[in-house]
């Protein structure tokens, strides 16, 4: 049966290593006993929606170059296919920047 004194100041228990157990005080970023950090800082997810938005503006700027060919709706094919270029390189570009980050 464990029992736990409310006290004043102590509402939280006090926060452990996962790996260890041992006792942390907030302002640690590693265990004292094992070296394991406490909060480990999570990867940007900002890059990586980025990289979607891009891909997804890629795909579509493509299917619209194929249209541009047979139809007058959209834009000249010379622009969709510039634009295209343009948005293969920065696919490529943030391709390499999420990789470099793992």
């Amino acid at each position: 049966m464990a029992c736990r004194l409310r006290l004043p100041g102590f509402q939280v228990p006090m926060q452990r290593c996962t790996q260890c157990e041992s006792p942390l005080a907030k302002s640690d970023a590693a265990c004292v006993h094992c070296g394991q950090l406490v909060n480990p800082v999570k990867p940007k997810s900002f890059r990586k929606k980025f990289g979607k938005l891009v891909t997804a503006m890629f795909i579509l700027s493509a299917v619209l170059s194929v249209v541009a060919l047979f139809t007058n709706y959209v834009g000249s094919f010379i622009t969709c296919l510039a634009v295209t270029v343009a948005l293969l390189m920065v696919k490529k570009s943030a391709d390499e920047m999420s990789s470099s980050e793992q």
